[in-house]
């Protein structure tokens, strides 16, 4: 019989369970393995908001208990992960009847003896038809205990880890990209700013790849306990050089000497900081990593304030970007204080500022690249040259990954509506419903008449305009389910699913003259007119394609527009 707080699994229907409303915990100070707890029988606590399982840095291990039970008349296989990937040791122990079964994972444990190779503890559990297990859980960990966990099945997790595996790659490439681009800066100009920077982002990109769980999956796994050390070395390593940095880009010795003093004596505190973090127990060091970092920007973004308000060049643009660093760093050590609440903001929030704020210093940092290559004497050209040419590898390399985004991109920037390839792939999947479904396809290939003297009396944004109020009214006149997409210049194309009597089409067909026909008042006040010729096609056979439609509308249209008033373009001769 299953216990009130079970909770009942209905797979397939449910991919995604979070277990924390069903969920029980308990502080073990004593370090008891699950026969021990059984004997001793705690009282568990019930959680009430996902908030309760926010533990901050207790001192305590931390147990869960967790029923579920399969209500499917077949067996199912989940996967149990958990959230937050900066836990030491987890082990989950499964509990049918008197027999349990245990796993382990964690970021202190080496890969080959975690339960599931993955940078989060993530544990697979399969449930026999009807069958009630109890999962308890044990937490160690010296940093900030967040243990929101959720049951999932295969297909679900693996396709949001490859998302997530994709903006990590993106973000931590970004990381490394900057690194290395104002080191090879620093050792061409011989400017110590550059080189503070790539020092600053590599603490940052250590400590936070190693957060993120990549670092013990791909490289140090070996680490063991010391793992959670190596979070608070690279932060900690990357808050002195982040003083050092804002000194030297601002130039605090010349325009702020005050400033300077009070950085210059922080940073004897960051240094001792750093050689604490190694000596003193991980959990204190922690701490004192959420303390150092939390107060050094904080410091650097007063001071940053200050010289904008003194005018100093590119201060502004510092201020700008120190702010989203100093508001993600922020709310991940209040976070990991357990003085905010654990959400997606709060556990996300420190890469997101991070990665804006570098992309803002980095075009700082242009500027001020742009500003010493002018001040360069005829000595350095060589020196220039090769920074010249990294430059251009790494302007190539970004236009390369651009131009891939946009092949990828499936609207139209200036409507909004789908373009060539987003027409593609909605038409495939159209036709494909098409024949499973016995329904014909209708395509509408709508071309604009009088749109050319438009472009030419009133400008290419009158003529944009135009377009863009053009779509609106396609997009009003479409359904749910249809697909309207600019195919190029003035032409747009209008896919109808369903549509099968003729006369519904031609009544359609109407409308949508007549809706193109109604005036368009012009953001200066003028009023313009244009016609539509549209031409039509259905597919009645199994063997349609896109080009077949295009190709017996794209011939209807011009049949009608044949028939149009002929409009002569430009003055009378």
């Amino acid at each position: 019989m299953a216990n009130a707080d079970t909770l009942r699994l209905s797979p397939p229907l449910q991919e995604h369970c979070d277990l924390g409303a069903a969920t029980s915990y308990w502080h073990d100070t004593q370090g008891l393995n699950l026969p021990a707890l059984l004997a001793l029988g705690p009282a568990f606590e019930e959680v009430q908001t996902k908030r309760d399982l926010n533990f901050g840095y207790t001192q305590s291990d931390i147990w869960l208990r967790t029923h579920l039970h399969n209500d499917s008349d077949e067996a199912a296989s989940w996967l149990v992960r958990f959230e937050y990937p900066f836990l030491d040791h987890v082990t989950l122990y499964t509990l049918r009847g008197q027999l349990s079964e245990a796993q382990h994972s964690g970021s202190a444990l080496p890969v080959s003896t975690r339960a599931l190779a993955h940078r989060q503890a993530v544990f697979p559990l399969t449930l026999e038809a009807g069958e009630q297990v109890t999962l308890y859980t044990h937490v160690s960990a010296s940093g900030s205990k967040f243990l929101s966990y959720a049951l999932m099945t295969p297909e679900a997790f693996y396709a949001q880890n490859d998302r997530h595996n994709f903006w990590l790659a993106t973000y931590f490439g970004m990381l490394l990209a900057l690194s290395t681009y104002n080191l090879l800066l620093f050792f061409g100009l011989k400017e110590r700013v550059f080189l503070y920077y790539a020092l600053f982002a590599f603490g940052f990109t250590l400590a936070i790849l190693t957060f993120n769980g990549l670092g013990t999956l791909i490289f140090w796994s070996f680490l063991g306990d010391n793992t959670a050390r190596l979070v608070a070395f690279g932060f900690t390593f990357a808050s002195t050089m982040g003083t050092l940095f804002a000194q030297s880009f601002l130039n605090t010795a010349l325009y702020c000497p005050r400033w300077h003093r009070a950085i210059t004596f922080f940073r004897g505190y960051c240094w001792l900081a750093l050689i604490a973090v190694m000596l003193l127990p991980t959990q204190p060091a922690l701490r004192l990593m959420d303390i150092t970092g939390f107060t050094a920007s904080l410091l650097i973004l007063a001071c940053g304030i200050y010289c904008s308000w003194c005018r100093v060049p590119s201060a502004r643009l510092f201020v700008l970007a120190w702010s989203l660093f100093l508001l993600g760093a922020a709310v991940f050590a209040l976070r990991n204080l357990g003085l905010l609440p654990a959400n997606f903001i709060t556990l996300h929030g420190i890469q997101i500022g991070s990665a804006l704020e570098m992309l803002l210093l980095s075009f700082a940092l242009a500027a001020r690249f742009n500003k010493l290559k002018k001040q360069k004497e005829q000595a350095q050209a060589e020196t220039v040259a090769m920074l010249k040419h990294q430059e251009t590898l790494l302007e190539a390399k970004v236009a390369e990954r651009t131009y891939a985004l946009e092949r990828l991109a499936n609207h139209d920037m200036l409507t909004g509506l789908l373009n060539r390839n987003g027409l593609a792939r909605c038409a495939s999947q159209a036709l494909e419903r098409s024949r499973q479904q016995h329904t014909p396809l209708s395509l509408f290939m709508c071309d604009l008449d009088r749109f050319k003297p438009i472009n030419d009396a009133h400008g290419h944004e009158a003529g944009d305009f135009v377009l863009q109020q053009v779509a609106k009214r396609l997009t009003h006149l479409a359904r749910n389910d249809d697909h309207c997409a600019r195919f190029g210049g003035d032409e747009f194309v209008v896919l109808f699913e369903g549509l099968c009597d003729p006369k519904a089409i031609d009544e359609l067909r109407c409308r949508i003259e007549q809706a193109i026909q109604q005036p368009i008042k012009l953001p200066d006040g003028r009023l313009v007119c244009i016609g539509v010729s549209i031409g039509t096609s259905t597919s009645y056979d199994a063997n349609a394609t896109l080009e077949s439609l295009m190709r017996e509308a794209d011939h209807n249209m011009y049949a009608v527009k044949s028939c149009q008033p002929y409009y002569r373009y430009g003055s009378a001769g």
